[in-house]
Formats: C-alpha cells, structure tokens, sequence
C-alpha cells in the first residue's frame, strides 16, 4: 500500500468534546464511564447489573441545524448520527487547515462506519412519518450526506462488519485512495445509543460487564460496557500532504481485513484469524513484527476475547520481538467504553494522537493477568502508567478491531516524517488571526477558545495564522495583530470584550511601512472579508500548520428525539355529530377561520402593496412546509439554489392554492422559479381572478 497521511481529526466522546479534551483524559487515566443518564431510553430504565452503565455523550439532541442549511423540519427527522458527522466533519476539514469551499466538485471519498438506526425504530415507533424522515433515517445517507453538503465527488460509502464497521471503513479509504478512486478521503465512525432494549438484547446475550467497567486482559474480565460517540479523519497520500504542508499527526502505512470463517461458534473468535490479520496488515505496510512498538487492542475485557486476541499478538508480534523488550498494549475502552461501530475509530484517534505527542497513556482497570494470559510467555506488557513513546522513525503502532460477525481489522501507523529546515519559513515580525464566524457571539466563542487553548511548544503564532487563514470566511469577522504570545493573548481578549480590530500599539522600533501594511491588510479582512492581503504578509515556502485548534463553536438548538405514540383514545360511537351538524373530527382539526386574502389583496392600496402582500404569504407559507424560515433564505435566487427539493415544491405549492384560493399549476413554480417571481405572477393571477 502507499503510505498514507493523516492531516485532520475531529471526534466527540463520552467526557470529551475533542481530540484534545481526550487525549487530557486519557493521559490523566480517567474514566468517562457512568451511570444512564435520566431521560435517556424511552422503556423503562433496565434494574440488571451493567445494563444502567454506559459512556454517554451528553447532547444526543442538539444540532446546529442553520450552519448546515437545513430547516428546522428536516433536522427534527435527522437521525443524531447524520448531525453528529457533519459536525464532526467540518471541524475535521477545518483541523486540517483546508477551506471547505475548496472542496466541491472534487473526488474526495467519504467511508463511515455505522450499524444500528435505534433513531430510526424511535422514529417508526413514534408513529408521527414525515417525508424528511426518509432521507434523515436512511443508513446510506451516513456518508451520501456528507459527500453532498461538501459536494465530494468521490466513492461515498457505508461500512457495517459490526464493531470493527469504522476500522473497515478506513480499510476501504486505503484501497481507495491506493488504487485512485480518491485523491483524499474523511473516514468517520458514529454509534448513538437510543434504545433501552438494545442494550438489554446484550447483557442478555452475555457481552456487559455487571460492574459497568472493561477490565481489558485483567483476572476481572467479564464484559464490556456499551459507549456512544464518533470520531472522523481526513487522509490525503503522504506524498500529496508533504507536497501541500500539511501537518502529518501520523502515517497509516497499511492495513487489512479478514474473517474467522468456519468456528466453533457464530460469537467465537479464532487466535488463527487474528494472527493472520495482523501479518497481512504487517506485509501491506512493508513492517516486520519486531517494528511492532505499541498495539491499540480491540480489548473489550471479556473472558472468551481476551485471551484469543493476546494469544494472537503473542504468535504474530510479541515473540517476534526481542527478549525483554515486549510489545506495548492498551485499550481505548477502559476509559469510554465500546463504542462498537465506533470502536475502530476510537482506537485510531488514539493511536494517531500516541504517534503526535510521542506519549503512551494508561489503560485503566488493570491488577492482574486473566490466568489464561501468560503476558510474559506472549511477550506483552500492559501499559499501566502513562510513559515516554520513545518512538523512532522504524518503529510502528498498530490498531485492532474485531467484528462480532468475524471480521477483523489490524492498521499499522507510523511516525510523521521529521520536518526539515526548509519546511519551516522564519516567522514575521508580526502575523494576523482572522477570525469569523456566523454571529458576533460565535466570533466571541472563537476567541474564547482561542484564549483558553494549550498550544503546545512547537507552535508558533505564524503556525496558528496560516491555519486560521485557509478557514470559511462568514459575514462576522474579527483580527488579532501581534506578534507573540502576550500580544496575540491580549487582542483575544478584546475579542472576547466585543471589538473586531485588535492592534497593538507600534514600538519604537517597528517599521511604519510593515505595520501600515499589516494594520492595512486587518482592516481589509474585517470590513470585506478579504483574506488576500492577510495571507500575503504569512510567511512563504512550507509553513507547518498548527494542528489540533479550537474549531467552529457550533449554536447548537434542540430537537428532541421521538417518542412513543401515545395509546389512541377509542373511536366515538358512528351516530355522534357536533351541533351544527358537522363531523366532530373534521370540526375539532379545523383551523381558526382566517380573513380571505382575496379580500385584504383587494383592499390593498396599488401593486406595490399586493405584490407585497402576495410575498408575505409566499414566505410564510414556504416556512410552513419547513417547520420554520429557510436556513440563509435567498429570495432573489432559485428555489433549487436555496436548497428547496421537488416534495417540498409540491407541498408549497398545495399550501399557495389553499391560502390564496388559486388553482395554480406545477409550471409556476419553474416558469417563476423565485420567490419575488413568483409574487408577481401570483398577483396578476390574482387580479385575472377578479374579471
């Protein structure tokens, strides 16, 4: 396989709303593990011992539904999956310092990992069906929607092999992107749990942990606990990434794929299959088994899994490896549970950010050795305490996920290249951060952010420019002039007070003609959002990009999940009718009468104000159909432009005939294809109407 470069990464799990919120936990040897949150299933709340346990997110319900352009209505019959990756993708393509309007048109590919639609069964069972509901229920839409809010043209693909469905999904991205398919790929992973049965269905079939803990390879092994959560990256050929400047978090040097075949049971898994997943993935990436530094487990801590999955280590890295010098393991689980789906993505991140910070984090819930592991004889050793990585540019990580229905994936990572001199430019004497967003409150967050971030030692503040440079220009901007830490700190914080210019004051020994043209080039970016000028003051040559910045701080609303209809009330008896002689249901789901429009149309003063009129019913009528106004209506574009579908035409149109007692054709709505169009059409309809 062609080595492959990791360039972006975004994830939201149980206790971390980020790579780096997760990488602080996990460093820290902290469990994100608790009990149900109140509220969460619709059934009632299971009494059996581990089914009350899970890593939860926190706000299965919220969305930024307006960012993403879609209607209240739509959004409301979006599965939390489809709005958590597109969440998550953003800010994935946002990590890797790319513009996201560059993207469309271009053969990127999306592979997600994904199993269970618990949203779809509450959705079905709710017995409220919408027409969104097709399309925000659907599994394939996991990635169509994704390809089609950035306008990817590349292979766009759903991946279930159950829990290793995310490490599949970055397998297919590999063959992919080996064969040409793609020039880049957003891998992602998503597992929301909405069901209560679901994980009742589990424990009954054996797999939790009574104690609601992964004792990963421990004498305690006896479950798992089920997690929720998702991660995405973004993956462009090594060559392609060095060539662009990209930050490199790792390099995915290979993988591979196989299955346990003919067992002894359906849920058994064979040491045999394993160890030969672990080779083909070795052979893909041109590695030996001694290269082996560290192994992301699949580790779910059960008494059958774990000790096939070490023996299988054991045959195919630890005694390939010198005496006394084991391979390292951990499991991602111990800390946030099996995300399932999930889980092969979760390893990955963690993996990815082991190889970037050149640190290996514990893996929790470990005394002793499951007495069918002989660690010493299998040449493993558990992390148990965080340590130095001591990784050199020869030695690799790998990362396992299995697959109840037998199919395995082993990835194998390595280092990024080392940076030369000549990929880093000297940094000016002073740089920009431009900042946007869409609301003088996100501007603010951002800066928060901003302010609050752990930048690391070998970031500077050119770094952090460039990246915030290639970002989405919105209609609210805000730019910090400085030219180190102290001062870029300090114009965030009149950010964070509401101004849009942060300028320091001139030093004695800063040349006029530098600064007016930086002053010059900020002012430029906030009032027309020009970023030229800007960019042109950034250092030149292969500028390395800061990795890991606070990303778009999304306004998340709520819209919460469905729930069960209620039991319907008995049917009245067939002689019941209302007093006016009127069916009682046809009486009771009338609206409250209106004035006629024809009537306020006609006492309307001149055309001007019927044509004014005529377009206020138009939009409300449009915002009717949408459960609200338009995300970024245009009322001088085409419907199609404004992301209207063909259903929803039709709908509207329904709705115009009945509030304006017309009987207008479908050919309206394209002949007349805006709003404003439209309004004056429907006015001289209007006024035929009257001869």
């Amino acid at each position: 396989m062609k080595p492959v470069a990791l360039v972006g990464m975004s994830c939201r799990m149980p206790g971390a709303e980020n790579p780096t919120r997760l990488w602080a936990n996990l460093l820290a040897g902290k469990s994100s593990v608790s009990r149900t949150p109140e509220g969460r299933w619709t059934d009632t709340e299971p009494a059996e011992p581990g089914s009350s346990f899970g890593g939860f997110l926190t706000d299965p319900d919220l969305f930024d539904a307006a960012f993403f352009g879609i209607s209240r209505r739509e959004a409301t019959y979006l599965d939390p999956q489809q709005r958590l990756l597109l969440e998550l993708a953003w800010e994935a393509v946002e990590d890797a310092a790319l513009p996201a309007g560059d993207l469309g048109g271009r053969p990127w590919g999306v592979f997600v990992g994904a199993g269970p639609d618990d949203f779809r069964l509450r959705y079905l069972r709710a017995g409220h069906p919408d027409r969104f509901g097709h399309t925000g229920t659907a599994g394939c839409m996991l990635a169509g929607r994704l390809s089609h809010h950035f306008g990817l043209r590349g292979p766009s693909e759903v991946v279930d092999t159950g829990q290793s469905s995310s490490l599949a999904a970055l397998h297919r991205a590999m063959c992919a992107l080996h064969m040409g398919e793609c020039e880049a790929a957003v891998v992602a992973g998503v597992a929301v749990n909405l069901l209560g049965e679901v994980t009742e269905q589990i424990r009954l079939w054996g797999g939790l942990s009574p104690d609601g803990r992964c004792h990963t390879f421990d004498e305690r092994a006896n479950g798992y606990v089920r997690g929720e959560g998702g991660a995405c990256v973004v993956l462009k050929p090594l060559e392609a990434a060095l060539r662009d400047g990209d930050h490199v978090y790792c390099v995915i040097r290979g993988s591979a794929t196989g299955n346990d075949g003919d067992r002894s049971g359906l849920g058994a898994p064979s040491a045999q299959a394993q160890s030969e997943v672990l080779r083909a993935a070795h052979r893909a990436a041109g590695v030996s088994a001694a290269d082996v530094s560290y192994i992301e487990l699949h580790g779910t801590g059960t008494p059958v899994g774990d000790p096939v999955e070490a023996a299988a280590i054991g045959d195919a890295v630890g005694r390939a490896r010198p005496g006394g010098s084991p391979v390292r393991v951990g499991s991602v689980k111990t800390n946030i549970g099996h995300l399932e789906s999930a889980a092969g993505i979760a390893g990955l991140v963690k993996a990815a950010l082991i190889l970037h910070h050149d640190r290996v984090p514990p893996s929790l819930h470990f005394v002793r050795s499951n007495p069918d592991i002989d660690l010493e004889a299998a040449n493993i050793r558990l992390v148990t305490q965080a340590e130095e990585g001591g990784f050199t540019e020869r030695d690799v990580v790998g990362v396992s996920s299995f697959g109840m229905g037998g199919t395995h994936v082993h990835a194998v990572l390595g280092p990024a290249p080392a940076r030369t001199e000549g990929d880093v430019a000297a940094a000016p004497a002073e740089t920009l951060w431009c900042l946007s967003a869409r609301s003088p409150e996100a501007v603010k967050e951002l800066a928060r952010a901003l302010l609050d971030h752990p930048f690391g030692t070998d970031v500077t503040v050119a770094d952090v420019a460039l990246a915030l440079s290639a970002r989405t220009r919105w209609e609210h901007r805000a730019v910090v002039v400085g030219t180190d830490w102290d001062e870029i700190a300090q114009g965030l914080k009149k950010v964070v007070a509401g101004n849009h210019f942060a300028v320091p004051p001139a030093r004695p020994d800063t040349d006029p003609a530098v600064r007016g043209a930086f002053v010059q080039a900020a002012g430029q970016y906030v009032h027309s959002g020009d970023i030229a000028a800007a960019r042109a003051l950034l250092p030149v040559g292969r500028v390395h990009k800061a990795p890991l910045l606070p990303t778009y701080p999304f306004r998340r609303e709520s819209f919460p999940l469905p729930e069960p209809a209620p039991r319907a009330a008995p049917p009245p008896p067939e002689s019941a009718t209302a007093s006016d002689g009127r069916d009682p249901a046809a009486a009771g789901s009338s609206r409250p009468p209106l004035p006629p429009f024809a009537g306020r149309w006609a006492a309307a003063r001149g055309d001007t104000e019927r044509v004014w009129l005529v377009r206020n019913v138009l939009e409300e009528e449009l915002a009717a159909v949408y459960g609200g106004t338009v995300p970024d209506f245009n009322p001088e574009a085409s419907f199609s432009d404004n992301g209207i579908d063909s259903m929803s035409l039709l709908e509207f149109l329904d709705r115009l005939n009945t509030a304006l007692g017309l009987h207008l054709s479908e050919t309206a709505l394209f002949d007349h294809p805006t709003i404003n169009e439209l309004a004056e059409y429907v006015n001289k309809e209007m006024e035929a109407s009257r001869v």
